[in-house]
């Protein structure tokens, strides 16, 4: 079918040789041969009469063209794409559609596993793609290579429709041999102490407790820099070291780990991680089945007040075990 003379199944290599910037490449993703791949380029070029791609050096790069016509086209396929998924009902006990999602290792840990758990007996033919957030995963929602993103305000993608999950406060974790820091941790040897801190998502996004801590006039000695939250209990235990974790997380660790979870004795404010998705798949059923399994099992959550209410009974504990007994119960 041509519209304004253009083979709309070119569209669809368009797409690839863009959003690939290799004819190689982009004959993988479309199925096709090299020679086949090759000559829809040069189709394109001469319905264009623009070269869309131009080798420099050993990589191809888009021309300003090419790089004006990324987006729309990306948009008008992910339209299409809509339409053709588009039914009046969707039956999730039969489906075999395979979903990406990118969260942190976080979200993975304390709140996928459990929505994977439960797909399996609501859904057990779907596939679950899980993926570490990276620099490149706005694109990624962008193109919709990956249909959903869970991931806190500061790492969302504009433009595209949202809706929180879950909230979480944050809590402290440290070796449970250690007795460098009693029942309560104090400010003053939070501050003293050396710290295991988190840079996650590839670019190295720092975690939310410390954009907090940098805004403040106090700095955390970082002697360890992670690359993700699982490691934090590989590097905590046989240390002084403390970690500062979403609750949640560091509840989880405490009871697979030797680490004791201690109240952080500075005012982190709790914060929310929030689902995103393409605006194209918004009438998606199997997206709209897929958003309500995951609200649902964060509505079943524990409270973001219980490690909190924890932390505070073991201070209250540990301070009556402190308390000096009077000379008269002798």
């Amino acid at each position: 079918m041509r519209l304004n003379k253009l083979d709309l199944n070119q569209l669809v290599v368009l797409d690839a040789l863009l959003s690939s910037r290799s004819v190689g490449k982009a004959a993988e993703r479309l199925f096709l041969s090299q020679p086949a791949t090759s000559c829809s380029l040069a189709r394109l070029r001469d319905y264009f009469e623009d070269e869309l791609l131009v080798p420099v050096g050993k990589t191809q790069v888009l021309t300003p063209l090419a790089m004006e016509l990324s987006k729309p086209v990306r948009d008008v396929l992910l339209q299409i794409q809509a339409i053709t998924r588009a039914r009046p009902s969707f039956d999730p006990a039969t489906s075999t559609r395979r979903f990406t999602i990118e969260s942190s290792d976080y979200v993975i840990s304390v709140f996928l596993s459990e929505v994977v758990r439960r797909a399996e007996k609501l859904a057990p033919l779907m596939q679950f793609d899980l993926r570490a957030i990276s620099p490149q995963t706005p694109e990624h929602l962008e193109s919709g290579e990956a249909e959903l993103l869970i991931s806190p305000e500061f790492a969302m993608v504009p433009g595209h429709p949202n809706e929180p999950l879950f909230e979480d406060s944050f809590s402290c974790v440290v070796c449970a041999a250690d007795s460098t820091y009693g029942g309560t941790l104090t400010e003053e040897q939070y501050f003293a102490a050396t710290h295991v801190s988190i840079e996650w998502g590839g670019g190295r996004r720092v975690t939310f407790d410390a954009r907090m801590i940098s805004t403040g006039k106090r700095t955390r000695q970082q002697s360890v820099i992670a690359p993700n939250f699982t490691l934090v209990p590989e590097l905590i235990v046989g240390t002084s070291r403390i970690a500062t974790l979403p609750s949640r997380l560091a509840r989880q660790m405490a009871a697979r780990f030797p680490l004791r979870v201690m109240a952080c004795p500075i005012a982190i404010p709790t914060f929310s991680e929030n689902l995103q998705w393409h605006k194209y798949q918004e009438r998606d059923p199997a997206i709209a089945w897929l958003r309500t399994l995951l609200k649902e099992t964060a509505a079943s959550l524990s409270s973001t007040a219980e490690p909190e209410r924890a932390v505070k009974q073991e201070r209250r504990m540990s301070t009556r075990k402190r308390r000096p007994v009077p000379a008269s119960a002798k």
